[in-house]
């Protein structure tokens, strides 16, 4: 019969010092950067087309808006061409106000002499 001795020894590997390895630290380092380079692009050609997609919607937006805009300009043309026609103009006047044609005799032409002809003419600086 054999008998076995097992000794447990307990191995503090904090003092153990490995040496660098210069070519795993830049393979590290060049796979890092490369990822990086990577994602930023992946960023920014996620973000241009947002900004592509989000210019379509406003672009789009601005052409209902002055689809709007010009409907708007051709009622209020017709509208104005409506309103400034003789025809109206004289309907409302005497549909809405009341006023009927002249009668003979009714219209008085004053000229600017006949406004004041006893008002005595004074000179302004003769005054001060």
């Amino acid at each position: 019969m054999s008998i076995e001795v097992v000794f447990e020894k307990r191995i503090n590997n904090a003092n153990v010092h490995r040496d660098v390895d210069v070519a795993q630290r830049r393979q590290y380092f060049l796979v890092t950067f490369l990822s990086a380079m990577f994602v930023l692009g992946l960023l920014l050609y996620g973000w241009q087309q947002y900004r592509w997609l989000r210019l379509g919607y406003d672009i789009e937006k601005l052409k209902e808006k002055k689809e709007k805009l010009v409907e708007d300009q051709h009622r209020f043309q017709l509208e104005w061409s409506v309103w400034s026609s003789a025809q109206y103009i004289n309907d409302q006047a005497r549909g809405r106000l009341g006023m009927v044609t002249a009668a003979p005799g009714q219209i008085v032409t004053l000229s600017v002499d006949d406004l004041n002809p006893a008002a005595p003419t004074t000179d302004v600086a003769a005054v001060h």
